[in-house]
């Protein structure tokens, strides 16, 4: 009882647990949130990048120098792959879409960003695009600790990729097919497959 009568108040140190929790709360609320928006803006980043490398290698699938090659290219970035991100909620619907499409001549300036060019319309341009570097549109995701008026908020908008032909297709394994006509000691790679020599070599 003489504790909670003591003349120094500042010295009682009765609930001194409950203060402190009060006062650490918010600092770990905050801790926490941050934590979670950093991880959520991370996770769209990847959804985005992800999306930029698909885009692009479809882009790339086309560009084979014949006209029409940048717009095919464009319709592939575009439609071909369809993307979509769950992180962000900017209210453009969960669809990623396509900001920019560039193209290149050479790889080194794709990978440096320089002498690009977008023409769909000139078939000079459709025969020297070696190179496409697509950029997704940018994407927005409103922070948790401002979930009504969104003041807060994390965007991502320079997710890209670079592909040409090579790159998009370096990785498929050959495709090896044996043609069952074919002649012992043949030289001829453009032997044409009869049905009627497979059908004997069969019946032996």
């Amino acid at each position: 009882m003489a504790n909670f009568l003591s003349p120094f108040i500042w010295l009682n140190e009765a609930g001194a647990a409950a203060a402190v929790y009060a006062l650490a709360l918010p600092a770990l609320v905050a801790i926490t949130g941050i934590g979670f928006d950093y991880a959520r803006v991370a996770s769209m980043d990847t959804e985005l990048q992800n999306a930029a490398d698909q885009a692009t290698l479809a882009a790339a699938t086309q560009l084979d120098k014949t006209v029409g090659a940048q717009s095919r290219a464009i319709a592939a970035a575009s439609n071909l792959v369809s993307n979509a991100t769950l992180m962000a909620n900017d209210g453009d619907g969960s669809a990623v879409g396509v900001g920019e499409v560039t193209f290149f001549a050479t790889a080194a300036d794709a990978e440096a960003g320089v002498n690009g060019f977008n023409n769909p319309g000139s078939a000079a341009d459709d025969g020297r695009a070696a190179f496409v570097r697509v950029t997704v549109a940018t994407r927005r995701a409103n922070y948790a600790l401002t979930p009504v008026v969104g003041a807060l908020y994390g965007e991502i908008d320079n997710a890209a990729a670079v592909a040409g032909v090579g790159s998009a297709l370096c990785r498929t394994p050959p495709l090896m097919m044996c043609n069952p006509s074919e002649p012992e000691g043949n030289t001829n790679t453009c032997l044409l497959y009869t049905s009627d020599a497979a059908d004997e070599e069969d019946s032996v």
